[in-house]
């Protein structure tokens, strides 16, 4: 091979790597292009969403306030009764206190002094006394 015919090699072998450097150059700069598109999309989504989490805040500080609000402003059916009657004039009266049984109904029943109570206490609960044998 000649100089000449070298020279030709190279200068066709430079323009073929010229060609594919600029494709390449063409194809990162579109890439930044559209990586740089979709960065600007993201970030518009971001402040989108911290603005409606801010919001949400807002929104569950309010509600928060009012719970406590309704919290310390709530009263019991009895109370709501016992001012509803009080404001009627009627006197107030102290309601009956149920005490809790201690033990089974046959213990209940064995701790019972005989009498007309204890015969009450069995024909009231005496399926419950039967099954438990």
């Amino acid at each position: 091979m000649t100089i000449e015919e070298r020279a030709k090699a190279a200068e066709a072998a430079v323009l073929s790597l010229t060609a594919e450097r600029d494709d390449l150059r063409k194809t990162v700069e579109a890439s930044v292009v559209d990586v740089s598109a979709e960065l600007e999309a993201i970030k518009l989504e971001v402040s989108s969403k911290d603005a409606k989490l801010v919001e949400l805040e807002a929104a569950l500080a309010e509600a928060t306030a009012k719970v406590a609000a309704l919290e310390q402003s709530k009263t019991t059916a009895s109370v709501e009764a016992a001012n509803i009657l009080a404001a009627s004039g009627v006197e107030p009266v102290a309601a009956p206190v149920a005490h809790a049984a201690e033990g089974s109904i046959a213990e209940q029943y064995a701790a019972m002094p005989a009498g007309a109570e204890r015969r009450a206490f069995f024909k009231k609960h005496k399926a419950l006394l039967f099954s438990s044998k």
